[in-house]
């Protein structure tokens, strides 16, 4: 291909060249291959281990303050660190290096009414550690808090006092220079096995106070003469003091949220009383500091928490206030505090599966989806802009050598191989189905009656006013749970609601476009049709999502909704051109994810009451591409820089990313998003309103209707392959109740979570297994029963809290989705609410 660099095709001859070559002098090369490292990086963890031997190294900032002084001593004497101490003016590092005599202990200059000092101060510390991780960053505020005005922080006004960078010094000492410190170390700690990065502020922030959600004037630049954050006028130094406590609160929620799951590194914080951090070093019951117990203690290692120090001197978590979990807020002050600070978090790093199929998997696909991807990228953004002009370039000698080799390749292959297989492609596997080629999601069958708006609308007012007749009698629901489902009709959502209905402990709605397919399914399958109620629910069109949503109110009453699974999904990976909803948008993507988004923020305020409220996203292992099934089978789910979503995704527009329709990418994008959205609900709106947002891969059900658009023989043979080559193989039902299993088990209640089961393919499992305690029973081995459960890794794609921002923002758009509590009031320390909600 001429867009690929000679070199690229000489590598694979390079290659067998190099282990030929081992092989003759009697060295196994895959032992070599994957024993080898660079000798100057091996020569750096060395230099690391003879500076510091085992101990882990912890930076610790305020270290000239009382309670910073005595975390030191303490983690000093424990033997099992060697701490870096930021001191403020060169005297406290020469008054350190004077008394202490610790080989352990490294004093070092840092300013944080100095943006340059902090730089400064961070490449010591990298000159210092060479290849040595950081395991410990604690940014202590809590003695500045209330030595960086003019008057005390107790009074109420004061003069604001600025700093050589311009900017007020309470904001810039307590919040940026922290940021700044954070973002410059954050690298050096992504390594370390235990990595804890602890904020530590005044409990000033716990109060309703703080409050920097306008951010006015860290948008106009935060100088001389701005001196508070959201740009007010009136400089007050207690307020100043709470909104940079509440800034640190943001930033670490926010850090926790982009790099916990990929990196493993806590984030935290620890709220002390100002009076006693500054005067008397807090202790807790072990009689530890506080700030030792954070570091040290294996409750400190729970990340996304806000700690604080109990009246029984136990560290305790403190419910923040709502203004600390501001996701909205959290990213507009990030990008705001780059821009101050000149500076920036580190890249998400990609997870990488342990799995070597999928190494090797990846190594043989990663050329051919680059090669595929470009190709497709090469033909144009239809509604966006036109295919990009071929630019030629004379090729050099070596790559006309190379061209005319993989021509003269090709040729060979093409009519001896190819020819087999075109011949076998014909003859064997028969001809691709018509519906796969047409489309079957939105044709009318032939002879079948058109189905208009009118008629939709009649049925809609209909259904509603049957609803309204039955929301006279409370008694229908009793003490049973009420559970939406979409997607009952066929398949994962059928067996699934199956189960819930036969525990007697849940009243399920079943959300359906084809009614007459539903009440047929529920007789053949011994639907308690006194529990189970099926609505209209046409998923391609907005209206009617709409519509659904209000005919549940009705038919709720005062009902709290306890659960929402959102299920249903349309595969058409051989669908050669788009089709399009009601609404003018790609019928796969408005189908599978937007449907599902719109509904969730208009039934998420009917979740109110409910003492276990879920909402549950099936998602697909083809969404995750640190996975086999995700990262080595092209197409990949890939939302690019989602231009198509930006650029409002109506026809012409048929994928996010604006380029040309692929149907298998279709689907993959369209479940990547839905379990971006599980993950972005939980971090905006879990700890508010209670709701626990997870998602699921309940298997491969390989004799699942969505593969109804490929050939009679895939149909035929796939289960056969996954049962029994694979391993892999789940049934419909054991499907269902993994789906089941996430909706009903109180271990499940986790929000935040990707739940999937056994861990992968091929676990042994015998006839026995249904008997060991709700075991569920599968074919081909793969699988696992109730307690194979796990929590599942993602990849840096679905946890990219940059790209579901820009999804959340333009998918509202795109849908006309309003979401709840976005003007909610304050809920305080203390109120019932909060019980309530924390319970």
């Amino acid at each position: 291909h001429p867009s690929i660099h000679p070199s690229i095709s000489m590598r694979p001859l390079i290659l067998l060249s190099l282990l030929a070559l081992l092989n003759i002098v009697n060295i196994d090369g895959f032992t070599f291959m994957k024993n080898w490292k660079i000798p100057k990086r091996d020569r750096a963890r060395k230099v690391a281990i003879q500076k510091f031997g085992d101990k882990k190294l912890a930076v610790i900032t305020g270290a000239s303050s009382p309670l910073g002084e005595q975390t030191i001593q303490e983690l000093l004497a424990t033997g099992d660190y060697h701490v870096i101490g930021a001191y403020a003016t060169a005297q406290d590092v020469s008054a350190a290096e004077t008394t202490s005599s610790e080989s352990t202990f490294t004093p070092m200059l840092c300013d944080p009414a100095s943006f340059d000092s902090v730089r400064a101060f961070c490449a010591q510390v990298h000159v210092f550690r060479g290849a040595k991780t950081i395991d410990r960053l604690l940014c202590d505020s809590s003695a500045t808090t209330d030595t960086t005005a003019t008057t005390s922080t107790t009074s109420t006004t004061s003069s604001p006092v600025f700093t050589t960078d311009g900017h007020e010094r309470i904001m810039q000492s307590n919040y940026l220079s922290n940021y700044l410190l954070t973002s410059q170390l954050l690298d050096a700690m992504i390594d370390s096995p235990e990595a804890r990065v602890t904020m530590v502020g005044s409990t000033a922030a716990a109060t309703k106070e703080g409050d920097v959600k306008a951010l006015q004037g860290f948008r106009d630049g935060f100088k001389t003469p701005i001196a508070m954050a959201d740009g007010s006028d009136d400089f007050q130094s207690t307020k100043a003091v709470q909104d940079s406590i509440l800034c640190q609160q943001l930033l670490t929620n926010f850090l926790h949220t982009k790099y916990n799951k990929l990196t493993g590194v806590v984030f935290n914080t620890l709220a002390l009383d100002s009076t006693t951090a500054t005067a008397t070093a807090t202790t807790t019951k072990n009689g530890l500091s506080a700030l030792t117990t954070v570091m040290t203690d294996p409750k400190g290692a729970q990340s996304g928490l806000n700690f604080a120090v109990a009246s029984t001197a136990e560290l305790i978590e403190q419910v923040a206030t709502k203004k600390a979990y501001d996701i909205d807020a959290a990213y507009e002050l990030v990008q705001l505090s780059d821009a101050l600070t000149n500076s920036q978090n580190p890249p998400i790093q990609q997870v990488t599966s342990p799995c070597p199929t999928l190494t090797v998997v990846g190594a043989i696909t990663k050329g051919k989806v680059k090669r595929e991807e470009l190709k497709r990228m090469q033909q144009g953004r239809p509604g966006i802009s036109e295919p990009a002009a071929a630019t030629v370039q004379k090729p050099s000698k070596r790559q006309k050598v190379a061209r005319v080799a993989d021509r003269v390749v090709s040729a060979v292959v093409g009519q001896t191989i190819g020819r087999v297989a075109r011949l076998a492609g014909k003859n064997v596997l028969g001809e691709i189905p018509e519906e796969a080629l047409t489309g079957s999601y939105d044709d009318t069958e032939e002879g079948a009656v058109e189905v208009t708006m009118e008629d939709i609308d009649e049925l809609q007012a209909a259904i509603s006013d049957q609803l309204v007749k039955e929301t006279k009698s409370n008694s229908k629901f009793g003490d049973k749970k009420l559970v939406i489902m979409t997607g009952t009709s066929s398949g994962l959502g059928r067996k699934a609601a199956l189960a819930l209905l036969r525990t007697g402990d849940y009243h399920v709605i079943g959300a359906v476009r084809d009614l007459d397919k539903m009440e047929a399914v529920a007789e053949v399958d011994g639907f308690d049709l006194e529990n189970f109620t099926p609505m209209y629910c046409e998923m391609n069109s907005f209206e009617s999502v709409h519509q659904f949503c209000k005919n549940v109110d009705e038919f709720r009453g005062d009902k709290a909704l306890d659960r929402l699974v959102c299920n249903a999904g349309i595969y058409q990976p051989s669908l050669p051109y788009a089709k399009w909803s009601a609404d003018g948008h790609e019928q796969t993507m408005q189908t599978n994810f937007l449907a599902h988004f719109l509904m969730i923020s208009e039934l998420m305020t009917s979740m109110e009451g409910s003492l276990d409220p879920r909402v549950t996203m099936v998602g697909s292992v083809t969404g995750n591409d640190n996975t086999v099934g995700g990262g080595g089978v092209y197409p990949i789910a890939d939302l690019h820089d989602l231009d198509g979503f930006k650029a409002g995704f109506n026809n012409p527009i048929e994928m996010a990313d604006g380029y040309g329709f692929d149907g298998a990418k279709a689907y993959k994008d369209s479940k990547l998003c839905l379990m971006m959205l599980s993950n972005f609900l939980h971090t905006k709106y879990h700890k508010t309103t209670g709701i626990a947002f997870s998602s699921i891969y309940p298997g491969c059900i390989a004799e699942s209707p969505l593969f109804r658009e490929k050939r009679s023989w895939f149909r035929k043979y796939f289960p056969i392959f996954m049962k029994f080559i694979t391993g892999g193989f789940v049934s419909e039902h054991e499907a269902g109740q993994r789906l089941f299993q996430v909706v009903h088990d109180p271990r499940c209640s986790k929000s935040g979570v990707y739940w999937s089961w056994n861990g992968g393919p091929r676990e042994g499992r015998g006839s026995e297994a249904i008997e060991k305690g709700g075991q569920i029973s599968g074919g081909g081995g793969a699988g696992g029963g109730w307690d194979s459960i796990f929590e599942n890794d993602q990849s840096s794609k679905v946890l990219n809290i940059d790209t579901v921002y820009s999804l959340f923002t333009a998918a509202s758009k795109i849908s006309g989705a309003n979401w709840p509590y976005e003007q909610s009031p304050q809920i305080e320390v203390g109120s019932p609410k909060l019980e309530e909600v924390t319970a």
